[in-house]
């Protein structure tokens, strides 16, 4: 039980942690005069993002360093050596999900295709602008939440299905949130952590996140979690059928993603549990003379482990 104290406690202090520097750091800004707050420019919205990111760093770099006393980048999962192709994992299944879903709402008339309209500087700005988002909500949630839950013993199915519940309600005050869309998001938050908790490495999440958000919108033309999209490449005309096609919300929202995520989580599950790459696996290796980044041994071993939850 002390334990779960604990974790409460950290979980509650770096809540706060993050909405003082998010004060600290924001406030200043919005008191300029150089935004417009009802209507920010896009290099505006940017520079807010750049500051949630700092406020969630922050606090997490705090309590991992002054009360865990552990590096904060292998505690995080930041380690990059050796995590290439976890990027590329996460573009390519945010990448199947996606074309799978638009070539079946295409085809059964979901959705129609009204216009093509190419703005270079916007899918980059917009590009950037989602690199921070999946940083920030991936440190936030699977960094630092999903993290500590694991550290504590908890069961990991248990932990990624709490961290996920949470990952979903930071959307509620998104515009279009319905029950359906809660529970479309709990299922994301468990495929964006299902990785995580057998590599504790954030590439694989943090790529899939990006992808997912910046194919969805900017690309295809859908909302982004109830967020509304200008100059998308593509022109989307949505029909009635929001079940199908997630309506306002975005495709995530939408009885076909809600199946292909549990496939693609599935596949992920299997894949780890038939390479015997259990969490118990990402062990630390402490040797004095070797950077934060190197830290973590998180290839698993292929003569497997137990499984101890």
């Amino acid at each position: 039980m002390k334990k779960y104290l604990i974790l409460l406690a950290k979980l509650i202090v770096f809540a706060l942690g993050a909405a003082f520097f998010m004060v600290v750091l924001m406030v200043p800004f919005a008191l300029s005069g150089w935004v417009d707050v009802n209507n920010p420019e896009r290099w505006a919205i940017l520079v807010l993002e750049v500051i949630q990111l700092i406020s969630v760093l922050l606090p997490a770099w705090l309590i991992i360093h002054y009360w865990d006393e552990v590096p904060f980048v292998t505690n995080m999962g930041f380690c990059l050596r050796g995590r290439g192709k976890d990027l590329l994992c996460g573009l390519g299944v945010a990448a199947a999900i996606y074309a799978i879903g638009y070539i079946v709402s295409l085809i059964a008339g979901w959705i129609r295709i009204d216009g093509v309209h190419f703005d270079p500087s916007y899918l980059i700005l917009q590009f950037v602008f989602y690199i921070m988002v999946a940083v920030m909500e991936e440190s936030m949630m699977r960094g630092f939440v999903l993290g500590h839950m694991l550290d504590t013993g908890m069961n990991k199915f248990l932990a990624l299905v709490v961290s996920a519940f949470l990952f979903a309600c930071l959307h509620l005050g998104n515009p279009g949130m319905t029950h359906f869309s809660l529970f479309n998001l709990t299922l994301a938050g468990i495929l964006l952590g299902v990785a995580y908790i057998y590599t504790r490495n954030l590439w694989f999440p943090i790529s899939l996140h990006l992808f997912w958000n910046f194919i969805q919108g900017p690309i295809l033309g859908y909302d982004v979690s109830g967020i509304g999209e200008e100059d998308t490449l593509l022109k989307l005309n949505i029909s009635d059928n929001t079940l199908m096609n997630g309506g306002d919300f975005g495709f995530e929202a939408s009885l076909p993603c809600t199946i292909l995520m549990i496939i693609a989580t599935g596949l992920i599950i299997y894949y780890f549990e038939t390479k015997k790459v259990k969490y118990e696996e990402a062990t630390v290796v402490l040797d004095e003379s070797a950077n934060d980044d190197i830290l973590y041994d998180l290839g698993g071993d292929e003569d497997g482990g137990t499984e101890s939850n």
